[in-house]
């Protein structure tokens, strides 16, 4: 499977989120009291997953300076459409947020993060690659579970960490 199939995949997760929670429908397992950190897709209105990079094997490459100097900084990755909408330029530094915490990055506009239709509703996506930290040969970054939601696959009782609700704005670059 191409990491866009798995980005689709991953996020048919968020379209079970956005269109099944509100008839009641669950397809993971929460336990009592974490509910609320999913958020409710009014105020976060687009989905986010994350993934793996291929310049990147887990955390451990990030301490490597060549594979440190082919992904050197921690991103987002977002659609033209989205980015259209909100004003975010590729190289620019935006705000994820979730119910849980909030990140910065830089945004990486791509074509290849596309739109899904949820009931007819357009619901972008957001791309977030896991492999950065606060200690590395890679810039410091956030990982996305700064942003998940506890929840876990009802299925295979694993955690589920690949799909959540989110909201995305441009933000002025840090000040060194």
């Amino acid at each position: 499977m191409t990491l866009n199939g798995w980005m689709q995949f991953a996020v048919y997760f968020v379209v079970l989120l956005v269109c099944m929670r509100p008839l009641g429908i669950y397809m993971a397992r929460v336990f009592k009291g974490d509910l609320e950190q999913f958020g409710d897709a009014k105020d976060f209105p687009y989905a986010a997953t994350s993934y793996r990079l291929t310049e990147h094997f887990h955390y451990w490459t990030k301490h490597g300076k060549i594979n440190a100097s082919l992904q050197p900084e921690f991103f987002v990755e977002i659609g033209e459409e989205l980015a259209r909408e909100k004003g975010i330029k590729s190289g620019g530094w935006v705000r994820v947020w979730s119910n849980r915490g909030s990140v910065r990055a830089k945004a990486l506009v791509t074509k290849r993060i596309k739109p899904l239709i949820c009931d007819g509703k357009t619901v972008h996506v957001v791309g977030i690659p896991l492999h950065w930290g606060f200690m590395g040969e890679a810039r410091k970054g956030f990982g996305p579970n700064s942003l998940t939601p506890v929840v876990g696959d009802a299925n295979a009782a694993t955690p589920e960490y690949k799909a959540f609700l989110v909201d995305v704005e441009p933000i002025a670059a840090p000040t060194a």
